[in-house]
């Protein structure tokens, strides 16, 4: 079975995009790693560890949803 180029870069750019739409998902709602006084290798887990409903929680489960779909095509 073999790999087109095309599919492979269609997949990373979905991983891409779904990555930037968690980025913003979770600055929008205040969860940043790069403050001083969080660890990021901390086990404590953020006081607003659920995302609710929204716009950028949408985005994200579309993000997600693309990816799958351009996985399911690689595969084929």
């Amino acid at each position: 079975m073999t790999m087109r180029r095309k599919k492979i870069d269609a997949v990373k750019a979905e991983a891409q995009r779904l990555l930037a739409r968690i980025d913003v998902l979770e600055r929008c709602a205040g969860w940043t790693r790069y403050t001083d006084y969080v660890d990021a290798a901390t086990s404590k887990p953020h006081p607003d560890d659920t995302f609710n409903s929204g716009q950028y929680t949408a985005a994200v489960k579309r993000a997600s949803l693309d990816l799958s779909k351009a996985l399911v095509e690689i595969r084929r």
